[in-house]
């Protein structure tokens, strides 16, 4: 009777064994889908584009300046205006605008309304119309 009583035990043992195998072997496959929480998307405007020293001012349009210097037309939308790495002559034209300079030696004139004229690199000239030059 004991030697029965063991042979049992032992097949009990041995067939949970085998269905805790099986439950871990299908836990194993389970795969967790994908999720897009952290993917975000949002659009570049020119308003999020700004240098903080423009935050009083709304953009609605980028104007890139040729590559490599020279004139640079603004039109009478509130712009953030580009330059380039050469030597830009840049008017803004009317409407609020953002001036960045970049490289180069540039001459950077705002036209009516506010005005925030940002140089850089290089030695920059200011028309008296930007309201708020920064060298």
């Amino acid at each position: 009777m004991r030697c029965r009583n063991i042979l049992r035990l032992a097949f009990i043992m041995l067939a949970s064994l085998i269905l805790l195998n099986i439950a871990f072997a299908f836990a194993a496959n389970n795969v967790v889908p994908v999720t897009h929480l952290t993917n975000q998307s949002s659009a570049v405007t020119a308003d999020s584009l700004k240098p903080p020293a423009c935050a009083g001012i709304t953009l609605t349009a980028i104007l890139y300046c040729p590559p490599g210097g020279g004139t640079c037309k603004g039109t009478d939308a509130s712009e953030l205006v580009l330059g380039s790495a050469g030597n830009d002559d840049i008017d803004s034209g009317k409407g609020n605008d953002c001036i960045l300079g970049a490289g180069g030696n540039d001459s950077l004139k705002g036209e009516q309304n506010t005005d925030v004229c940002m140089g850089g690199q290089g030695t920059d000239s200011f028309h008296p119309s930007c309201e708020t030059q920064i060298q």
